[in-house]
């Protein structure tokens, strides 16, 4: 090993060899993947197991080439990817220890998946295994076909439960298929609701569910946490509250079939407004006018980098503001990851980021750069705009709050006042209470399409979830 593990990292150790099924579910920062190449090694030398199939986020691929050639450079590894072709013959014939692929090829490749792990005792690993959190869903159907054919089967994530209690219960299916330690999920989501500390499930997640945050294993820096409200200027207010009242007024005229047809987008119609207190160029492209939170932007980036040294990241859900916060600050030598950056060169920009003075400000979409990035050169995080998602959210405060960082640091929010931004911010925050029960982790999300409509126009018109 090219490393000394630390006590929590062999403690993920023993539960996985040991266990041989689990969810290995380690706060972002803590070497979940270190773990599982490291019990994947011992189980090799000691003949238990052949071959490890690693399926992953696209965008994480190489980063597990990258980690096992650091960690375990005696160990052989193959990305099944490509073409059809390509990807059906790489699972066929690869000899490699270790093969990697995403979610994406797994789902489609099902028999060739299945064929590379009946020919020898296989490791299943999912990475981010909340990938495959909806039991209905092909990527959860296809998890649930391999694992009864692997030896091993574990499953990592930092946020296992990112919508719902039923998150967790599909995650445990997979890893103890034929158990149904949890009951049926009709029956598991009642007894949740009845009981939401879930003390009836403890038995089970004490087994399969090994769960370590960083206060408990890491002296880390402090985090703060600062929400700077931004008030819209006139013109920007006007295009908001039109919108606003428009949701609103329709809404109140709709029939009942109406409002089940448009619940089911919710979450599409709310990202307007978000749009709107974000920068409405990105509804409307002709506007000229600078967006209030890109001036704010300005003098929170001028204030914290007039200090030499000093790192920036800064999250926007939306990819125009991002190549034109790119443009912005460039003089900053900003850079970005997110969709429009090759996955193959993401890992170059971080680098860049981390080891280049000149290079200060990082711009990026958690979609992207959420999970496996470093990214502790920067010791200020500005949040433009956050989505709805949890895991997004969890995950990006962890790039620079993490093994490596030695300074405190400070997450800024920028809230639109008297917008929907108010009641996304609250949204995660009410997320952290639901699944401290579960996994002692903050998660829940409120499903918006259950909102009935007066609910919904409440949420629109005063930005206030309903409890």
């Amino acid at each position: 090993m090219a490393v000394e593990l630390m006590e929590h990292q062999r403690e993920g150790v023993a539960f996985l060899t040991g266990g041989r099924q689990g969810l290995l579910a380690f706060e972002q920062g803590l070497g979940k993947t270190l773990v599982a190449i490291d019990a994947f090694r011992q189980l090799r030398e000691e003949g238990e197991a052949n071959r490890m199939l690693v399926i992953c986020p696209n965008s994480l691929k190489r980063n597990w080439v990258a980690e096992i050639a650091k960690f375990a450079p005696g160990v052989t590894v193959e990305i099944a990817e490509g073409t059809p072709k390509e990807r059906r013959r790489t699972f066929a014939n690869s000899t490699a220890a270790v093969v990697v692929t995403s979610y994406e090829t797994a789902r489609v490749e099902v028999t060739a998946v299945l064929s590379l792990v009946d020919r020898s005792r296989t490791v299943l690993v999912l990475d981010e295994s909340h990938a495959a959190k909806n039991w209905q869903s092909l990527t959860s159907t296809s998890m649930r076909h391999f694992s009864p054919r692997c030896e091993y089967r574990w499953l990592l994530s930092g946020t296992p439960v990112t919508n719902t209690p039923a998150d967790l219960h599909t995650q445990i299916e997979i890893i103890a298929p034929g158990e149904h330690a949890l009951g049926s999920l009709e029956s598991f989501l009642a007894r949740v609701e009845e009981d939401p500390s879930a003390a009836f499930a403890k038995p089970v997640l004490d087994r399969l569910v090994l769960r370590r945050t960083k206060e408990e294993c890491l002296d880390l820096p402090d985090k703060t946490f600062t929400d700077v409200v931004v008030e819209l200027p006139s013109w920007q207010r006007r295009l908001y509250n039109e919108m606003r009242t428009q949701m609103v007024c329709a809404i109140e005229g709709m029939s009942g079939d109406q409002y089940r047809a448009f619940a089911s987008t919710a979450l599409a119609q709310l990202t307007r407004l978000s749009q709107l207190a974000s920068n409405p160029a990105l509804l409307f492209p002709d506007t000229a006018q600078t967006p209030a939170k890109f001036e704010v932007l300005d003098g929170l980036v001028s204030d914290i980098l007039s200090v030499p040294g000093r790192k920036i990241i800064i999250w926007s859900t939306y990819v125009r503001n991002i190549e034109a916060l790119i443009a912005r600050f460039a003089h900053y030598g900003a850079v970005a990851i997110y969709g429009g950056i090759e996955t193959g060169e993401r890992q170059e920009v971080a680098a860049r980021f981390q080891g280049d003075p000149d290079t200060r400000v990082l711009i990026a979409n958690p979609a992207a750069a959420g999970t496996g990035f470093t990214l502790t050169a920067a010791s200020f995080t500005i949040y433009e705009s956050m989505s709805w998602r949890y895991d997004h959210y969890a995950q990006s405060q962890d790039r620079n709050h993490r093994i490596g960082q030695e300074q405190a640091v400070s997450y800024l929010r920028l809230i639109a006042s008297d917008t929907i931004d108010e009641a996304v911010a609250g949204a995660l925050e009410r997320k952290s209470g639901m699944a401290r029960s579960l996994l002692s982790d903050p998660q829940a999300q409120h499903l918006l399409s259950q909102l009935s409509p007066q609910q919904m126009c409440s949420l629109i018109a005063s930005n206030e979830l309903p409890e």
